[in-house]
């Protein structure tokens, strides 16, 4: 497994962020108080949605057939961020487009306009020809994941009109939290990099 993300060697120290690590929140706190080690190199915001999106890059590659989450074959788009993140593979076997949205309240819902989360549909559609699939309901080639709570209902429903698969962090707790083999095999990926 080769991970492409440029946060693995732009990191303060990614062993130590994620050693001990067996829950969402402890990766989330751990990820917050290596942020604000040297503002002026790496600024705090900045630094915590790269590690986030770097971490959304291992998750997937650790998750690659879990039709709950519905992506794989990830790669990050680290040039030109127009509101894709990375592209990828959905269970149809589908290009789809990502968006990665890190924030510390873990209770607030994402927002369409200020969250920039429109510029998936644009980018996603003028890049990358991905287009929402207005037959199938279930079948999603949009993709958000946040640790966030989710997406705003009106974003969700009205906006998006429910073709955007938004992974949040309930998902992220359900899916995670002591799950030791998950987080061992991610430890195990970040010493071989």
């Amino acid at each position: 497994m080769q991970i492409k993300h440029n946060f693995k060697t732009k990191s303060h120290n990614l062993i130590d962020l994620f050693e001990g690590v067996t829950k969402m929140s402890t990766f989330m706190r751990k990820l917050e108080a290596q942020a604000v080690i040297d503002p002026i190199r790496y600024d705090p915001l900045i630094y915590m949605g790269d590690g986030f999106e770097f971490f959304i890059e291992v998750f997937l590659h650790l998750h690659p057939t879990d039709n709950r989450i519905g992506i794989y074959n990830y790669s990050p788009i680290q040039i030109n961020d127009n509101g894709v993140d990375g592209i990828g593979v959905n269970i149809l076997l589908e290009p789809s487009v990502v968006q990665i949205k890190y924030r510390s309240n873990t209770s607030s819902l994402l927002m369409a306009n200020k969250d920039h989360l429109s510029n998936l549909f644009s980018d996603g559609m003028l890049t990358y020809s991905v287009v929402s699939d207005n037959i199938n309901k279930s079948n999603y080639r949009h993709y958000v994941f946040t640790t966030a709570e989710g997406l705003h209902f009106y974003t969700d429903n009205e906006m998006f009109k429910g073709k955007v698969r938004c992974f949040g962090y309930q998902d992220f707790r359900n899916l995670l939290d002591n799950n030791l083999i998950f987080w061992d095999k991610f430890r195990e990926i970040i010493k071989n990099i």
